[in-house]
């Protein structure tokens, strides 16, 4: 009786080791994810003073591209470096906020190389904006 279950015990090892060999998945680089829209800042800051619910469903919680003016580059205490485009509009106290991806060193090293009035294509997260403050963007980064 042992003899018998000793071919099915050696299909069991066969049908084992063949599958630990199987091809495993492609390691190619995935995509890039795609922005969901491309604007410059005067056009994304304008759309958020017409209507910023509309604006908001738009852009809020999505990856957007930027291109504006640099007007100011620093840092926030708890937030990390930053660098503002476009001008506000008026009667608003600022523009956008473009806070750089803590773990991008790139995008450290080429925001420590710009000054105000540098033109400047930024892409971020949108997290919309409080009456009268900045609109943020967060985990921005030079795209290619």
């Amino acid at each position: 009786m042992r003899f018998r279950s000793l071919p099915r015990l050696a299909l069991v090892a066969l049908l084992a080791c063949l599958a630990c060999n199987r091809p495993t998945k492609s390691t190619a680089p995935e995509e890039p994810i795609k922005p969901v829209a491309t604007l410059t800042a005067e056009q994304l800051l304008d759309e958020y003073k017409k209507n910023q619910i509309g604006a908001d469903q738009k852009y809020k919680d999505k990856l957007i591209q930027v291109t504006g003016k640099v007007s100011g580059i620093g840092k926030l205490p708890l937030a990390g470096y930053y660098i503002d485009i476009g001008s506000p509009p008026e009667g608003e106290l600022a523009g956008i906020k473009c806070i750089l991806d803590k773990d991008s060193k790139e995008a450290e090293e080429k925001a420590g190389k710009l000054k105000e009035g540098d033109t400047v294509t930024i892409a971020g997260r949108c997290e919309g904006k409080a009456a009268g403050q900045a609109l943020y963007l967060r985990y921005c980064y030079f795209p290619q």
